[in-house]
């Protein structure tokens, strides 16, 4: 397999780049974990503690927030950094080191950016303070990642270096907390919502509330200063000089969180994440620059694909049904088998097809253990996602669909909508488009045109080569390539490493 990767796919690349193309959740893991054994360093640059990737070894499962998930090669030599361009939480960092030691699995070259931006109990708090005030069950959701960037657009961040320096620590912390207090007195005068939400376990079981303060300023700094430099200070450095020194001379792999169409910059506002999921934000992140990178793998589930939480999704099975019902209170994937039991992946009802094809998929978050809304695959999505990520793609979870008797392929969208102004330009009802806007004004009225094919009605997961594979799943392939001008370099039918094909290449497509 490491060969034929090489060979066929890697060739003479030394920086590769591993990016969702989708809304995330597409199987990043499993690449940067095969992918691990080829390179030198794997370094992870967006994101936050909200982007888990799950990778599976034999019958185990290990899931990871924050720690790349080449952790699992440390042994081999191989290192792991996290970059600048995270949103890095010390709390989740030691409990996943603790996972690794109770799996007696090394870390010894794992590093932490000294330019993270550093997590505080604070951006916690503002995280979940709407959720606690509406009146619902406080969550774990709300890891701190959008307030924290916040305080960096605004100034008043910390980085995780800060805590290896307590007098500049507390002067920084001092200033953070006296911004937040001041917000915070107004949507919470009372503390009482505050108080609540210190009581998780993220916070300490309540040890940084104080009844006069809000936050207890010697706590935080003793955990932080103390306790989390002790663990971590020895793995702070500035990888961003270590990463430019590399570039040409080992390999890097740059593993990506989440998703492209989810990006702060690229995705549909204000529906996005607080980060940059391109190659673009990912090499920043790490501290390089685009041009470095040789090689950009982006991941494409198909023949479907998944959204999680809200947002436009003109694919999406059983559409504001299905979207209501993945939001519902205390839904899961279990709950909804036996709620609809009747689903199936042939339904007539998009909806109860919907269902089925979560099922089979597994499809529920690695962090929130929420269903995802599912939908078909994208063309438009897709034809976008490239401009910017380039057009080598791995495709996951077409095994989903083996036992499918057809399958709907969006190639394009019509406009239903109000004219609408998009600079000199007017779009009118029963345009056209093949290329997916992103503002949201537009995506909420679009119909997809779909594209139809058969299925294949065979299961495929113990295939190795792309010849034995069913005539009519190459055929997707070949329709994915030609209507999207992508080439789809990998396929993966399963979550092992060995299920996984090594095309290197598309049939007609030229780079």
């Amino acid at each position: 397999m490491d060969t034929l990767v090489q060979n066929k796919v890697l060739k003479d690349a030394m920086t590769v780049a591993i990016v969702c193309n989708q809304f995330g959740d597409t199987g990043k893991g499993k690449f940067v974990d095969l992918l691990s054994t080829w390179a030198d360093v794997i370094a992870r640059g967006t994101g936050g503690a909200n982007a888990g990737h799950t990778i599976k070894i034999g019958s185990v499962e290990h899931v990871f927030h924050l720690i790349p998930s080449g952790i699992l090669h440390d042994r081999a030599g191989k290192y792991n950094i996290i970059g600048r361009g995270v949103v890095l939480d010390p709390r989740v960092v030691v409990k996943e080191l603790d996972l690794l030691d109770k799996a007696s699995l090394p870390y010894e070259r794992l590093r932490l950016s000294m330019n993270a931006k550093l997590v505080l109990p604070q951006h916690l708090v503002m995280d979940r303070i709407k959720e606690a005030k509406s009146g619902k069950e406080i969550g774990t959701t709300g890891r701190g990642i959008g307030p924290c960037y916040e305080d960096h657009t605004g100034r008043r961040g910390l980085v995780l270096n800060d805590i290896l320096n307590r007098d500049v620590f507390v002067r920084k912390l001092k200033r953070n907390l006296a911004h937040h207090n001041t917000v915070l007195s107004t949507l919470d005068p009372d503390m009482q919502f505050t108080k609540k939400i210190m009581e998780h376990e993220h916070l300490a079981n309540g040890a940084y509330f104080s009844q006069t303060q809000r936050f207890d300023l010697d706590v935080i700094v003793e955990m932080y200063a103390t306790t989390y430099a002790g663990r971590i200070g020895a793995m702070i450095t500035d990888t961003e000089a270590r990463l430019r020194d590399y570039v040409g001379r080992k390999k890097i792999l740059l593993e990506g969180a989440q998703g492209y169409l989810l990006s702060v910059d690229y995705g549909s506002h204000p529906y996005v994440t607080s980060s940059d999921a391109s190659i673009e934000g990912l090499a920043k992140g790490v501290g390089i620059r685009v041009r470095d990178v040789d090689l950009v793998l982006g991941i494409v589930k198909a023949p479907y694909m998944t959204r999680v939480g809200v947002g436009p999704f003109p694919t999406e099975y059983g559409g504001e049904r299905s979207e209501k019902h993945c939001q519902a209170e205390g839904m899961t994937i279990d709950l909804e088998q036996e709620l609809y039991f009747d689903n199936a992946l042939h339904h007539d009802n998009e909806f109860l097809r919907g269902i089925a094809i979560r099922k089979i998929g597994g499809e529920k978050g690695a962090t929130t253990g929420r269903p995802r809304r599912v939908g078909r695959l994208d063309l438009p999505l897709l034809r976008y996602s490239t401009q910017t990520n380039g057009n080598k793609v791995i495709l996951t979870k077409l095994d989903v669909f083996d036992d499918a008797d057809k399958i709907e392929i969006c190639k394009a969208y019509v406009y239903k909508g109000p004219a609408y102004r998009m600079g000199k330009y007017t779009l009118k009802q029963g345009h056209i488009l093949f290329c997916a806007p992103q503002d949201p004004e537009i995506l909420k009225h679009c119909e997809p045109i779909y594209g139809k094919l058969p299925g294949w009605n065979q299961k495929t997961p113990g295939i190795r080569t792309y010849e034995e594979l069913p005539q009519k799943m190459r055929d997707l392939v070949e329709y994915i390539e030609r209507k999207a001008k992508v080439e789809v370099v990998m396929i993966s039918l399963g979550p092992e490493r060995e299920q996984t094909i090594v095309r290197g290449g598309a049939a007609g497509i030229r780079s």
